[in-house]
């Protein structure tokens, strides 16, 4: 049986981020039989909700699918949190359909019991939705009570053990034609796609493991390349590889580049990603570099091995040095991500690493300062009992933005970090007075304008390039 669904992308962030995780589930849907509508609310200006309104009237869903990439923006100096305008959506949405109200996607899968009941919707996706929506919107659309039992990753209100959906992406069959990626390319300067899910490192901070799995699931490289050529058919170019850390598996990265190669693609992209600093070598930045590859973001995290131990990074300092080292080789640009303040971080600490990217000079350095704290992350339950910058009671699963900050740093921290880096243009900071040097992608009008007049590519990449010009 087939039903109808309604699917809802709520991420406003500008510049525009195509919801690929909607075309993804979207294609799944529709191979089933289901009949799909999306709408996106990052493409709608103003009286949006009188669309809306008679399109509920006139399509009728029988689920309405509600996607959430982000809860807050991450960072410490901005705190900026996401989910409150979900939360009225989803009270006008209920006011104005008697469809059920299922919520999905990343975000919403770091805390799926927690922004359930927050959210007041009926049921939640927690993991990989394909399969699971299909088997959701069946059930609705035949009046059945959905199980959790019988549904992989269905999360009911009041829901205390949430079990996360993994399916093999490999046989799942996909497109790109729900979102109009032409125009998140023209307004968004890049698209996103996806070649594995899952994370297997032991980062105690992250929250990929908890919202993707541990367990890695590779797409077919072929099937990675046929993306490419459809989304180049609607006139995009520049891709990013949006997988926790594209070259691992090691293996599974050099099979999409060669595809990539092999097909004549690299000389008509431009390809970025995020990556990690091992394994990675000479071999894999030149193929990256004849798949079109033009930058690289490295979860380096810092430049001090007494953290990067504590952090549980499987990478130490000279690692930085010999990867980017073999970039340079390859012509490849490079970022390294730091992320400062983590639990044993000191002022000597932190001169480590700032001076260590002076020294090898990175084409551009991310600072994220104070670690987001996820509930059920190593990093929780490692500061569970120490000071925490956000409220945690009444803050079900962390929903609400808590951070940690090392005590040596509290008072005088940031002040000491910004002498350290000085007047440096190659830092980027969240909260950095300079438009050129913001580190905060949400809202940035000025990042946006730059895509406006024709630039292209990773965000920070196009920072770059703007300093350069």
């Amino acid at each position: 049986m087939s039903g109808k669904i309604l699917l809802l992308n709520t991420n406003r962030m500008r510049p525009r981020v195509a919801p690929i995780g909607l075309d993804y589930v979207a294609a799944a849907l529709e191979h089933s039989g289901a009949s799909v509508k999306l709408f996106d609310l990052a493409l709608e200006d103003k009286g949006h909700r009188a669309r809306l309104k008679k399109l509920l009237k006139t399509f009728s869903p029988d689920l309405i699918g509600i996607t959430i990439r982000n809860i807050d923006d991450c960072y410490f100096l901005s705190g900026q949190f996401l989910v409150e305008p979900i939360r009225t959506l989803v009270s006008w949405l209920k006011k104005n359909s008697p469809a059920k109200i299922v919520l999905g996607g990343v975000g919403y899968s770091i805390a799926p019991s927690g922004l359930l009941d927050y959210l007041a919707a009926d049921y939640g996706i927690f993991g990989d939705g394909e399969a699971a929506a299909i088997k959701l919107l069946n059930a609705v659309a035949a009046d059945k009570e959905p199980l959790p039992s019988n549904i992989p990753g269905l999360v009911v209100p009041g829901a205390k053990d949430c079990r996360r959906a993994e399916t093999d992406p490999a046989r799942l069959f996909r497109n790109r034609k729900l979102a109009d990626n032409a125009r998140y390319f023209r307004l968004g300067g890049q698209l996103g796609i996806e070649t594995k899910r899952g994370c297997d490192g032991r980062c105690i901070y992250c929250a990929d493991p908890l919202a993707k799995g541990r367990k890695i699931r590779l797409r077919g490289a072929e099937a990675v390349a046929d993306e490419i050529e459809e989304l180049l058919s609607y006139g995009a170019w520049a891709f990013h590889l949006c997988d926790s850390e594209f070259n691992r598996p090691y293996a599974h990265a050099t099979a999409v580049l060669e595809e990539i190669v092999r097909r004549g693609l690299g000389k008509k992209i431009a390809l970025s990603g995020y990556l990690s600093p091992m394994p990675f070598d000479l071999e894999l930045a030149k193929l990256y570099a004849q798949a079109g590859g033009k930058g690289i973001c490295f979860g380096s995290d810092s430049g001090s091995d007494q953290m990067l131990s504590i952090l549980k990074r499987d990478h130490t300092a000279q690692d930085l040095d010999t990867t980017l080292t073999a970039c340079k080789k390859a012509g490849i640009k490079v970022m390294y991500d730091l992320l400062l303040g983590g639990p044993g971080e000191t002022r000597k600490t932190l001169a480590e690493t700032i001076r260590l990217m002076q020294k090898i000079k990175p084409d551009r350095v991310g600072v994220s300062y104070g670690l987001r704290v996820y509930a059920g992350t190593p990093l929780a339950r490692l500061v569970a009992k120490e000071e925490l910058m956000g409220a945690v009671e009444h803050n079900p699963e962390l929903i609400f933005p808590v951070f940690y900050l090392a005590p040596a740093l509290r008072k005088t921290g940031l002040e000491y970090l910004r002498n350290l880096i000085g007047r440096d243009s190659r830092f980027l900071l969240p909260a950095k007075t300079t438009k050129e040097q913001n580190y905060n992608y949400s809202g940035n009008l000025y990042l946006e304008k730059l895509i406006t007049k024709g630039a292209r590519g990773a965000y920070w990449h196009i920072l770059l390039n703007a300093v350069k010009g």
